[in-house]
């Protein structure tokens, strides 16, 4: 007998190669589908049906599966601290008040110390408040952000010290220590330099034979590494009083610029001005007016000043003699 074969055709011819339409095969198994006449089969969708036990990490803080973008977030956060952590917030230490007031002398250096706390990631920076209520940067971190030689930065620990030296009288004004904080820090200093001066007894009486003595002093002057020249002149010389007159004795003291004149034994001719003149660092001079007198005239100076004493006091004595008569009258 012959086997019949499904694959042959109607007229009992097996065609090798060939498979219907309506036959399809799934994993090596040919299965019969209804014939369609004019539409295509779907497409057949493959899905991964994977179950994974661990859950998908979720980002935290801003943080994902990728090392740039983690790279990136912790550069980001470490250059934008913002005290909203646990660590202590910058401070001044020491007392605060509105200003600090600082005295200083004409050509000494003014040492401002601004000292920081916990400062970490912020900036400090000195700034000088103009009459104009300008500001003017002076130095920003350790660098120094001004024309003027004499400003210098330094930092030692939490200490950021400012110092200027060579303090001329137009340097007075406010000086504020700034910290790059949110809202700023500052600290006021209130510079006042003082003007030099020269001071001296303006005038002297004195009788003839005796020992003139006369001091001078330089006030709110500071040197510096200039020797500081003090000289003594009689009327309108310029030759130096020592070097004239013979039993004049010159002390000076260039520390404290004091200068002290001693004339031994006095003559009538030696009345005049006297003047102490500041030749370096500056110029600068006093002059006293001095008298020698006999010994008659004297007397008589001092004579005539408690004569002149007397009647003043006589007089006044009269006036309220008068007055509370009057006074007495009224009531």
């Amino acid at each position: 007998m012959r086997r019949h074969d499904p694959l042959r055709t109607a007229d009992g011819d097996a065609h090798k190669g060939h498979r219907p339409q309506n036959v399809t095969e799934v994993h090596g198994t040919e299965l019969a589908t209804p014939p369609t006449s004019l539409t295509m089969p779907p497409p057949t969708v493959f899905r991964n049906t994977r179950i994974t036990s661990k859950p998908r990490r979720q980002m935290k803080h801003g943080k994902g599966d990728s090392p740039m973008l983690n790279y990136i977030f912790d550069s980001y956060a470490t250059s934008n601290k913002h005290f909203h952590d646990k660590f202590k917030p910058p401070s001044f230490e020491g007392e605060e008040s509105d200003d600090t007031i600082l005295d200083a002398d004409t050509g000494s250096t003014v040492i401002f110390d601004c000292k920081v706390t916990s400062l970490r990631d912020k900036m400090v920076s000195w700034l000088r408040v103009s009459d104009e209520e300008n500001l003017e940067l002076l130095t920003l971190d350790l660098d120094t952000h001004t024309a003027d030689y004499r400003y210098r930065m330094d930092v030692a620990g939490d200490n950021w010290r400012l110092s200027l030296s060579d303090a001329k009288v137009q340097d007075s004004g406010i000086y504020c220590c700034h910290v790059s904080t949110h809202p700023p820090m500052i600290r006021r200093f209130k510079l006042i330099v003082h003007p030099p001066e020269i001071r001296m007894s303006k005038e002297a009486f004195l009788e003839s034979g005796e020992t003139l003595s006369l001091k001078c002093s330089i006030l709110h002057l500071h040197p510096g590494d200039i020797v500081p020249e003090m000289h003594w002149y009689r009327g309108n010389s310029t030759v130096s009083l020592d070097e004239v007159r013979g039993g004049v004795l010159v002390e000076t003291d260039h520390l404290t610029l004091t200068s002290h004149l001693q004339v031994s034994r006095l003559k009538v001719e030696d009345a005049g001005n006297y003047t102490c003149a500041l030749e370096a660092p500056l110029r600068m001079k006093a002059v006293a007016r001095v008298h020698v007198l006999q010994g008659s005239s004297l007397a008589e100076l001092q004579s005539g000043v408690k004569t002149t004493t007397s009647y003043i006091s006589l007089l006044l004595a009269a006036i309220l003699v008068v007055f509370g008569t009057e006074y007495g009258d009224i009531r």
